[in-house]
């Protein structure tokens, strides 16, 4: 097994002796915790990378613009190919989890995640409530050693501190959605906006195509007819709703 650089430099530095004899000895063969790695988010990394291909779509979409000008039949040849990977950038966010939040998705997701932080706010007070009653330690204990009215308080703040958990833990859930759904709203409004895009140039392409010295072909409108009827169904198709889980939470 071949040692590590970093083995090999520490273990020619010699150990200093430490000053309080209980302190424990490193353990060997962990890394300490602010050297582990941090998790790597491979849902967000893949979303990024299809959002990135969307930008070139868009970018291409200037070069499409120009070309009609110029030759029809090369300018329907990019549209097709501008079809095709706008279908595989919304292929690749889906497969990330993505999903095409409609409007009435998102005011449920807000309805829901004002409830949650509405629902927070009254067990904070709750919690509040219950920790200012009168401290049962302080109290003097009955010589039988119960106390009834201190079992209850304690088990009061007990269950208010609980309470206050869950809906803390409710809020960030629904915060967490809300993000995730306004950023899958605003990809699938920009694929919604380069599909806009396609058809009118789809449109002016044939109605110029006669003007053209390089006209398209019907090979080439069968082509960029199937790529624009896939990625139009591949939209059309994509999961809505929200994701990872279901859509209202009783807190």
């Amino acid at each position: 097994m071949i040692s590590s650089p970093i083995a090999v430099h520490a273990a020619s530095i010699p150990p200093r002796p430490s000053p309080v004899a209980s302190d424990a000895a490193p353990s060997r063969g962990k890394p300490a915790a602010a050297a582990l790695p941090q998790p790597l988010d491979v849902k967000a990394m893949r979303k990024e990378m299809a959002s990135r291909r969307l930008q070139g779509v868009q970018e291409r979409m200037r070069t499409l613009s120009l070309m009609m000008k110029i030759d029809s039949r090369a300018a329907l040849r990019l549209a097709a190919d501008l079809a095709k990977e706008l279908k595989g950038a919304v292929k690749d966010y889906q497969a990330a989890g993505g999903r095409n939040v409609s409007a009435g998705d998102m005011a449920l997701i807000r309805k829901q995640a004002v409830e949650a932080r509405e629902a927070q706010a009254r067990s904070e007070t709750d919690r509040s409530a219950a920790e200012g009653a009168e401290d049962p330690a302080s109290e003097p204990v009955p010589p039988t050693g119960v106390d009834g009215d201190a079992d209850v308080r304690r088990a009061r703040q007990a269950y208010a501190a609980a309470q206050a958990e869950t809906a803390q833990q409710a809020v960030d859930r629904w915060d967490g959605i809300e993000r995730a759904a306004t950023a899958d709203m605003g990809f699938f409004d920009r694929v919604k906006q380069l599909l806009g895009g396609l058809r009118k140039a789809r449109d002016e392409i044939r109605a110029n195509a006669g003007l053209s010295l390089h006209k398209p072909t019907e090979d080439d409108w069968k082509e960029a007819d199937e790529a624009q009827a896939e990625v139009e169904r591949e939209v059309a198709t994509a999961a809505g709703g929200v994701g990872g889980g279901p859509t209202s939470v009783t807190v």
